[in-house]
Protein backbone atom coordinates (compact mmCIF):
# COMPACT_ATOMS: atom_id res chain seq x y z
CA UNK A 1 0.00 0.00 0.00
CA UNK A 2 2.87 2.54 0.75
CA UNK A 3 3.99 2.07 -2.65
CA UNK A 4 0.74 2.95 -4.35
CA UNK A 5 0.36 5.97 -2.07
CA UNK A 6 4.16 7.16 -2.90
CA UNK A 7 3.64 6.71 -6.62
CA UNK A 8 0.07 8.62 -6.01
CA UNK A 9 1.64 11.47 -4.22
CA UNK A 10 4.42 11.58 -7.01
CA UNK A 11 2.07 12.00 -9.60
CA UNK A 12 0.03 14.39 -8.39
CA UNK A 13 3.14 16.38 -7.32
CA UNK A 14 4.24 15.83 -11.04
CA UNK A 15 0.80 16.74 -12.58
CA UNK A 16 0.90 20.61 -10.34
CA UNK A 17 4.12 21.64 -11.57
CA UNK A 18 3.31 20.54 -15.38
CA UNK A 19 0.60 22.77 -14.69
CA UNK A 20 2.76 25.33 -13.85
CA UNK A 21 4.85 24.80 -16.24
CA UNK A 22 2.40 24.88 -18.80
CA UNK A 23 0.52 27.64 -17.34
CA UNK A 24 -2.60 26.03 -17.04
CA UNK A 25 -5.01 27.62 -14.85
CA UNK A 26 -6.26 25.06 -11.73
CA UNK A 27 -9.43 26.89 -11.21
CA UNK A 28 -10.66 27.27 -15.03
CA UNK A 29 -9.67 23.36 -15.03
CA UNK A 30 -11.54 22.05 -12.14
CA UNK A 31 -14.74 24.33 -12.85
CA UNK A 32 -14.90 22.57 -16.42
CA UNK A 33 -17.52 20.35 -17.11
CA UNK A 34 -18.31 20.83 -12.69
CA UNK A 35 -14.67 18.74 -11.96
CA UNK A 36 -15.15 15.77 -14.23
CA UNK A 37 -12.25 17.43 -16.34
CA UNK A 38 -9.71 18.02 -13.94
CA UNK A 39 -10.47 14.27 -12.04
CA UNK A 40 -9.71 13.19 -15.81
CA UNK A 41 -6.64 14.51 -16.37
CA UNK A 42 -5.98 13.50 -12.42
CA UNK A 43 -6.51 9.97 -13.41
CA UNK A 44 -4.53 9.83 -16.54
CA UNK A 45 -1.60 11.42 -14.83
CA UNK A 46 -1.45 8.79 -12.15
CA UNK A 47 -1.53 5.53 -15.15
CA UNK A 48 1.18 7.32 -16.91
CA UNK A 49 4.56 5.42 -17.17
CA UNK A 50 6.53 8.61 -18.22
CA UNK A 51 7.07 9.91 -14.53
CA UNK A 52 11.17 9.91 -15.12
CA UNK A 53 10.39 11.94 -18.77
CA UNK A 54 8.15 14.36 -17.01
CA UNK A 55 10.80 14.69 -13.66
CA UNK A 56 13.67 15.21 -16.18
CA UNK A 57 11.87 17.70 -18.58
CA UNK A 58 10.47 19.46 -15.34
CA UNK A 59 14.35 20.04 -14.64
CA UNK A 60 15.44 20.68 -18.02
CA UNK A 61 12.84 23.66 -18.16
CA UNK A 62 13.03 24.94 -14.47
CA UNK A 63 12.13 28.58 -13.97
CA UNK A 64 10.40 28.90 -17.59
CA UNK A 65 6.47 29.23 -17.43
CA UNK A 66 4.15 29.06 -20.55
CA UNK A 67 5.78 26.31 -21.58
CA UNK A 68 4.27 23.62 -24.72
CA UNK A 69 3.41 20.78 -22.98
CA UNK A 70 5.78 18.24 -23.68
CA UNK A 71 4.11 15.69 -26.72
CA UNK A 72 5.03 12.42 -24.10
CA UNK A 73 2.80 13.88 -21.16
CA UNK A 74 -0.59 12.09 -21.84
CA UNK A 75 -2.07 15.45 -21.00
CA UNK A 76 -0.69 17.06 -22.65
CA UNK A 77 -3.80 18.01 -25.29
CA UNK A 78 -6.00 19.23 -22.38
CA UNK A 79 -3.43 21.03 -20.62
CA UNK A 80 -2.75 23.43 -24.20
CA UNK A 81 -6.64 23.46 -24.96
CA UNK A 82 -6.87 24.62 -21.20
CA UNK A 83 -4.10 27.19 -21.57
CA UNK A 84 -5.47 28.19 -25.01
CA UNK A 85 -9.10 29.11 -23.52
CA UNK A 86 -7.41 31.57 -20.79
CA UNK A 87 -5.78 33.25 -23.17
CA UNK A 88 -8.61 33.71 -25.61
CA UNK A 89 -10.87 35.03 -22.15
CA UNK A 90 -7.89 37.40 -21.30
CA UNK A 91 -8.10 38.53 -24.97
CA UNK A 92 -11.70 39.20 -25.11
CA UNK A 93 -11.54 40.62 -21.32
CA UNK A 94 -9.08 43.55 -22.48
CA UNK A 95 -10.64 43.96 -25.97
CA UNK A 96 -13.91 44.92 -23.82
CA UNK A 97 -12.07 47.47 -21.43
CA UNK A 98 -10.53 48.92 -24.36
CA UNK A 99 -13.98 49.38 -25.80
CA UNK A 100 -15.30 50.50 -22.33
CA UNK A 101 -17.17 47.30 -21.65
Amino acid sequence: MKRLSQKTETHAKLMGKMMDRCDVDLQRLAADRLGLTLASAVRTCARCRNADSCQGWLAATAGETKRQPPSFCPNAVLFDKMTRLEEETQDERLAMSSAGL
